[in-house]
Order: structure tokens, then sequence, then C-alpha cells
């Protein structure tokens, strides 16, 4: 038929335990019942899970609780609970855990003492026969051994967690409770330090410390601080955080400067530690991004970037960078300029030989310009012949003495950092006037109409003279027209008369010289 399950029960329960400190032990008990048996173990009514500290093993139907290192606070009451699918069973005992006593000198002598001590008692006894006595020696030596008994290290004040800067000394400190000599250990993530160049481990009294000198970031990380003596050991963990101020690894560049309406960049390098904040200012002021100003920070690289700037933009800029260790900034000086553009240009000029003449411009845009004068693109200096001038806006050059050679093209250039203008003018040397067609001799039959005309050019203004016979100069009248209209000078006689016959001189004029020509007119009597 069907297999009978029985429940677990114990045939060898656990048993009460005294050990000392640091040792380790092994609880043990075993069962009857149906397998498979499973068990599970617990300390004051908590129950244990396996670590380095325990062991739980099962054999067949055997079960143990290897506990490793054992401390003080490892005493106490530890139960094992037993169980298959027909049933369970649970027994129970206490662990206590001891101190022992090292055997130094001091020890020695006090053992000494008390036994000396002892056998006095133990002769007193026998002399009184009194109990009472006996019970005094006991509590006696009880209170004399717990004096001397040596208390496990722990800490009263753990060491602090540290922020510091570069190239600093930092000092963890730790205060120790129990019985000395410690002995302190420092470890730094896994690897144990030792005393050198770059750290001190030390003790004073209870006092634990350790000192690292002129610290990097490399030397951030966890520090644990491990303590010792004959009976127990104890250890905690404490942080270093090394944090770098920023530092400009690339500062931005001295000055810089940009044409009206151009964009711009500025570009700067930070490095330190995170949590790193720029900012940007200019003349003091911060700068807010906007569609004119759009600012990066990226892979260490801080970035501003000027859209269509106006030479009110101009000033010093400034990239503050922050961090918890500190700040540190860079600054620009950036020029906007408006190029030069010519405003006012001199005009075609016709000289007169002998004379002087001047040429001017003003100039607009961003000054200090740099002006150059140039005649049939030569470059002209001040001299005997020419006196240049150039200051602020307005530029000139003047030309004394007047001659042949002077004929020609003259240009003037005016350049800044963001740009260049150039104006042209052209000189000439004033004519005197000349015909280009003359007045002719004429005959006509007296009462009619008489036209004299001529074509003159030449350097403006020119004026026209009429002369008739002997130098007398012809003056309008109802009769006699005279006009000079685009280059044509006309005289008109309305009606002739024999007084009209004769010799007619046409005088032309201007500031270079004059000319004339001759023509006779011929009356026809009825």
């Amino acid at each position: 038929g069907e297999m009978l399950s029985i429940p677990p029960l114990f045939i060898k329960k656990l048993t009460k335990k005294d050990t000392v400190l640091g040792s380790s032990i092994q609880m043990e008990c075993k069962v009857s019942g149906s397998l498979p048996i499973s068990a599970k173990w617990f300390k004051d009514g908590k129950e244990i899970t396996d670590s380095a500290k325990y062991r739980s093993l099962c054999h067949e139907n055997t079960m143990s609780l290897e506990i490793a290192n054992l401390e003080l606070t490892d005493t106490a009451n530890y139960t094992c609970n037993v169980s298959n699918i027909a049933g369970s069973d649970s027994c129970s005992a206490v662990l206590t855990v001891k101190a022992l006593i090292p055997l130094n000198a001091g020890n020695l002598v006090s053992i000494f003492l008390l036994w000396i001590f002892n056998l006095l008692c133990i002769q007193f006894l026998c002399l009184t026969n009194s109990f009472s006595s006996f019970l005094g020696i006991l509590v006696i030596t009880e209170c004399f051994f717990f004096l001397k008994t040596t208390e496990p290290p722990s800490f009263l004040v753990k060491p602090e967690s540290q922020q510091a800067i570069p190239d600093s000394t930092v000092e963890f400190k730790a205060t120790l409770k129990g019985t000395p000599p410690f002995t302190v250990k420092w470890f730094k993530e896994d690897l144990e330090l030792v005393s050198g160049p770059t750290c001190f481990i030390g003790i004073e009294g209870s006092t634990g410390f350790l000192t690292l000198y002129s610290v990097d970031t490399s030397r951030s990380g966890h520090y644990t601080c491990h303590i010792s003596n004959d009976v127990g050991s104890d250890s905690c963990t404490t942080m270093l955080m090394v944090t770098e101020p920023p530092k400009f690894a690339k500062k931005l560049e001295a000055a810089k400067i940009v044409k009206q309406g151009d964009s711009a960049r500025l570009e700067c390098k930070v490095s330190g530690s995170p949590e790193m904040k720029v900012a940007w200012f200019r003349n003091d002021h911060e700068i807010v991004a906007s569609e004119k100003f759009r600012t990066s920070f990226i892979d260490s690289v801080a970035v501003l970037e000027m859209n269509h700037l106006s030479t009110d933009e101009s000033g010093d800029y400034i990239c503050e960078a922050q961090n918890p260790a500190g700040k540190a900034s860079c600054s620009t000086k950036v020029t906007v300029k408006e190029p030069p553009v010519f405003s006012r240009k001199p005009s075609p000029v016709d000289m007169l030989r002998g004379t002087e003449v001047s040429l001017e411009c003003e100039i607009s845009g961003t000054p200090p310009f740099d002006v150059t004068w140039y005649k049939d693109k030569r470059q002209i200096r001040s001299s005997k012949k020419y006196k240049v001038t150039a200051k602020n806006y307005h530029t000139s050059i003047r030309i004394l003495n007047v001659e042949v050679a002077d004929v020609g093209e003259y240009q003037c250039k005016a350049q800044n950092d963001v740009g260049s203008d150039t104006c042209f003018c052209t000189v000439k040397l004033k004519e005197p006037p000349k015909f280009v067609t003359k007045i002719n001799s004429m005959t006509v039959v007296v009462g009619e109409a008489v036209e004299l005309q001529a074509r003159v050019e030449g350097s403006q203004p020119i004026s026209v003279q009429w002369l008739k016979d002997k130098e007398e100069i012809i003056r309008e009248s109802e009769n006699t027209r005279i006009t000079f209209m685009e280059n044509i000078a006309t005289l008109q006689l309305v009606h002739t008369e024999t007084s009209s016959a004769g010799k007619y001189i046409c005088q032309i004029r201007n500031d270079a010289g004059s000319r004339e020509c001759m023509a006779t007119l011929t009356i026809l009597g009825l």
C-alpha cells in the first residue's frame, strides 16, 4: 500500500555552549523522520540567512550551524526548526561568548596577587568556619576578574566624510572605545595604505588618524578604518571628495573686432569638477540667451554666439565658470565697427595753371581711418607739391602751383579694421576757349535781317563780346540782339542799314585766355 510519512523528531537536541571571542563554533542536532527534512535557524527569534558569518549545513539527519569570528553580540538563544510533509519540530540552546584575559605582565601580577589573596582567605575560612565570609570572597573575586576583562574595540566617534580642493592636506580622525593597545589600519577602496610621502597613519591615546598630503582628484573615494585588539575588531567607512575649482584650459582671445551687422563666436575651455555652471556677462551685466545671443556648454567648451551685432554692443565680454570648489573667469574686448563710406566726394575740377586746388572728402564709419591718396594709381605723400590732411571724418589734398603734369585721376582710399571705401576725382587743366565754327562774312541787301553765329568750346565760364570796326563794343538794342546759349554765340541785326556794313569781331574769354574771329558784312543799296 501507501508509504506512511513520519513527522520529524529530535533524537539529539542542541546543547548550551560557552566559547571565547574571535573563535568559531558549530551547533549541531540530529532528527528522525521521513526525508526530505529542511531546517531553518533563528537567533533570538530572527531568521538567519547564510553569509560569510553563518553557514547552515544539512546532511541526511544531521543539522548544523557554523558561526565564524565570534563577537560578544553573538551571545543569544539559537533555535533550529525542522520540517517535512508530515509535520515539524524545534529545539533551542543558548550560546555565550566570553572575552579572554590577554596574558601580559599586568594581568600576571593581578592573578598572582589574587592567588595569594585566595590562599589567605581559605586559611581564614578554615579558622572561622564562616560561610558568609566565603560568599564575600567569591563576590570580591568575581569583581576583580570583571575589572580585568578586555573590552573589544568600537568607534565612539566615526571619521567624517570630507570635501577638499587639490593640493590641500586632509585629516580623518576616529575616537576609539575598548581596551588598548589597538591596531589601526586604513584602506582606500580595498588597498591598505602605508605611511609614506603621500600619507601618515597614527594613533594617539584613543584617537586614530589618517593624514593625506597634497591630495588630487585621484584620491577621491571610500576610506575604511579597521581597528582591532586581542579580543575583537571593528571597521567603518568614510568618503573623500577632491573637487577641482574651475580653471580655463583655453581662454578667450584677448580682443575681437567685428564688422557691424556680422556675427561673432566666443569660445573657451573649462576644466574642473562637476557640477560646473557657466554664465556670460557684458560690462558686468549677465547676458540672457535670446535670438541675438546663443550660449552652449558641451564637453567642457563654453560658447557664446552673437548675431547681427551693432556698435553699441561693443564691450568687455566675460565668461564665468563656477562649481562647488570655486569660480573663475576670463574676458575679451569685443569692438563692433562700421566700415568707412564716403559721404561727400569731390566733384571733377578744371584747374588753372599756376593756381592751387583742394580736393575734399567726408567719411562716415568708425574711426580711426587709414587714409591714402593716389594719382593715376601711385600713392601721394605730402611734399612741396601736395599737402595731404586726414582728421577724424575729414580728409583733403591740396595741389600747389598747378601745371599740365597735375592733370589726371585722383583717388582717395579710407580703411579701418572691418572694411574700406574708395572715391575718384578727375582733374583737368582749364583750357582757353576755342572756336569750333567761326563767323562768316556776308553780303545782304539793305533792310534785310542778318545773323552772325559762332560755336565755341573750353572751360566754363566763358564770356562773349562783339566789336565793330575800331574796337567799338556792340550793345544790345531793339535792332541788335546778342545771345550765348549752349556754346553758340549769336549776333542778330533785325533791319540792316547802310551803316551796318563793316568789320565784325567775336571775342571769347575765360580764366585761361581769350580768342577772337572776324567777318565782314557788305550792304547792297536798292
